[in-house]
C-alpha cells in the first residue's frame, strides 16, 4: 500500500483533496468577570462557542497544479461552503484563516497545505415589531393577574365593618361607570361606524387609520355590532355597581367584574383611535376623597381611594392593549399616543409608589417599559406628516398619483384633509411624506 492510499478524502466546494492530519476545536464560549479583592472569578456562559475544523492537506497527481488553481478559486468565493468532512460528513462551513500553499523540492507532484474552517449558521435578525408587541401582551397579562393581589394589599389594613363604605366604594364605581357608559355614546365612536367599509365614505373614511371591516360588511352590520356591544358594555358596567359594596369582602370579583367593562368597551368601539381617546380619559379618572377626622374616615379614604385606583388601572391595562392592536401609520401619531400613554402611567406610578405599594409600581413600570420600546420601535420606520399647499383644488385620485404615484391612497388623502367631496380637495393639506 502506497503512503497517498494511507490519507483521508475530503471535499471542499466540490474540490477533493487529502487529509494527513485534522482536528476539530469545541467548547463553551465564556465571559470572565473578575472583581477587586475576589480571588476567584465568575466566568458567564456566552453559549456555545464555533466549531473550528483545521486540516494538514495535500493535493497529489500529475495534475497538481490543475488542482491547486480549482482549490484556490474555492477558497476565494464569498460567504459559506460546503465541507464533506472524514468523520463528521457533511457540514456547512467558512474560511477563517487565509490558505498558503507549499511545494517542496523532496515531494515532486505533491501540493501541501492547510485550511481552517469554521462551521456557520444562518444570518438572522431579530423581528423587533413581532417582539415587542408580544412584550405588551405579556406585561398586560401580568397586570390582569397582578391588580387583584394589589387591591387585597390595599384594603388589608381597613378594620370597619361599616356598611359606609360600601356606600362610599359604589359611588366612585357609579362614577366611573357613568363615563364608561358613556363611551357607546360618544359622537366620535358613532360617526367611525362607517370606517374601514368598502367603498368611498369621504371625510368620514379614516384612510389608513382606520382597521379595514370584512368584505361583506354594511354600514347596517357595523351599526347593528356596535348596538350589541353597547348593550354588553351596560351591563357590564351594572355588574361592577352591584359589585362594589362588597368590595372588602370580595375584591376578586370586583376586579373581574372592572375587568369585563373594559373588554365590553373594546367590543363597542370600532376605532382604536375612539379607544385610545376614550380609555385615556378613564384612566384619569380620580375619585373624591373628603378630610375628615371621624373614625371611621381613614377606612372610608382607602376604600375609595383604592378601588378609584384599581379602575384607573384596568382602563391603563386596556389601554395597552389597544396600542398593541393599534396601527399608527404615521410619527407624529405614534409619538402623540406614546405622550398620552407615558402621562397617565407616570401620574399612577407616583400613585403607587406613594403607597408604598411594591406590587402596583412594579405592574405599572413593567407595563409602561413594554409600550415604551413598542411604540418607539414602530414608530421609528414609519412615515412623517408634512403639509402640502396647491395653486388650485384638484381632485384627490390626481393628488394620490402626484404624490404617491398610486391611486390606491386616495381613501387617505380624502380623509386626512377632511375634504367635503374628493373632487374638491383644499389647497392646503397635511399628509404623509411617502
Amino acid at each position: 500500500m502506497s503512503l497517498i492510499e494511507l490519507y483521508i478524502p475530503a471535499i471542499w466546494r466540490g474540490v477533493p483533496f487529502l487529509v494527513r492530519d485534522s482536528g476539530l476545536t469545541v467548547g463553551r464560549r465564556n465571559a470572565v468577570h473578575t472583581y477587586p479583592y475576589k480571588d476567584d472569578p465568575w466566568p458567564e456562559d456566552m453559549g456555545r462557542a464555533p466549531r473550528v475544523m483545521t486540516f494538514a492537506g495535500r493535493l497529489v497527481g500529475d495534475d497538481v497544479y490543475l488542482q491547486r488553481a480549482a482549490l484556490a478559486a474555492a477558497c476565494e468565493l464569498e460567504g459559506p461552503g460546503l465541507l464533506i468532512h472524514p468523520t463528521l460528513g457533511p457540514v456547512r462551513c467558512s474560511l477563517v484563516e487565509p490558505v498558503t500553499f507549499r511545494d517542496r523540492g523532496d515531494a515532486q507532484r505533491e501540493v501541501q497545505f492547510e485550511l481552517v474552517l469554521m462551521q456557520s449558521g444562518s444570518r438572522l435578525f431579530p423581528n423587533l415589531l413581532l417582539n415587542t408587541q408580544n412584550a405588551i401582551l405579556v406585561a398586560a397579562a401580568a397586570a390582569v393577574l397582578a391588580i387583584s393581589r394589589v387591591l387585597v394589599s390595599e384594603l388589608s389594613g381597613v378594620s370597619s365593618a361599616s356598611p359606609v363604605l360600601g356606600v362610599g366604594s359604589h359611588n366612585v364605581a357609579s362614577a366611573w361607570g357613568a363615563s364608561a357608559s358613556a363611551v357607546s355614546r360618544d359622537p366620535g365612536a358613532i360617526a367611525s361606524e362607517a370606517s374601514g367599509l368598502p367603498g368611498q365614505s369621504g371625510r368620514y373614511d379614516q384612510g389608513m387609520l382606520a382597521v379595514s371591516a370584512p368584505a361583506s360588511a354594511t354600514l347596517d352590520s357595523q351599526r347593528a355590532a356596535v348596538i350589541v356591544s353597547r348593550t354588553a358594555l351596560d351591563s357590564a358596567v351594572a355588574t361592577l355597581v352591584a359589585a362594589s359594596p362588597t368590595v372588602v369582602a370580595q375584591p376578586d370579583a370586583f376586579v373581574s367584574a372592572s375587568r369585563s367593562v373594559i373588554e365590553a368597551i373594546a367590543s363597542a368601539t370600532i376605532s382604536p383611535a375612539d379607544r385610545i381617546r376614550l380609555l385615556s380619559g378613564l384612566a384619569a379618572y380620580q375619585p373624591y376623597i373628603a378630610a375628615t377626622t371621624a373614625p371611621i374616615g381613614a377606612d372610608l379614604a382607602t376604600v375609595r381611594g383604592a378601588v378609584g385606583a384599581t379602575l384607573r388601572r384596568q382602563a391603563l391595562i386596556g389601554l395597552a392593549e389597544t396600542i398593541e392592536a393599534a396601527s399608527p401609520d404615521n410619527t407624529q401619531q405614534a409619538q402623540q399616543i406614546l405622550t398620552t400613554f407615558v402621562q397617565l402611567v407616570d401620574a399612577e406610578i407616583i400613585v403607587a409608589a406613594d403607597s408604598a405599594e411594591s406590587g402596583a409600581y412594579d405592574m405599572l413600570r413593567t407595563l409602561r417599559t413594554a409600550v415604551v420600546a413598542d411604540l418607539s420601535a414602530r414608530g421609528a420606520q414609519l412615515a412623517s406628516l408634512v403639509s402640502y399647499s396647491f395653486a388650485a383644488r384638484m381632485p384627490a385620485v390626481a393628488l394620490a398619483y402626484r404624490l404617491y404615484q398610486d391611486v390606491s391612497r386616495t381613501r387617505d388623502l380624502v380623509s386626512r384633509a377632511n375634504a367635503p367631496h374628493p373632487l374638491f380637495m383644499p389647497p392646503q393639506f397635511q399628509a404623509l411624506d411617502k
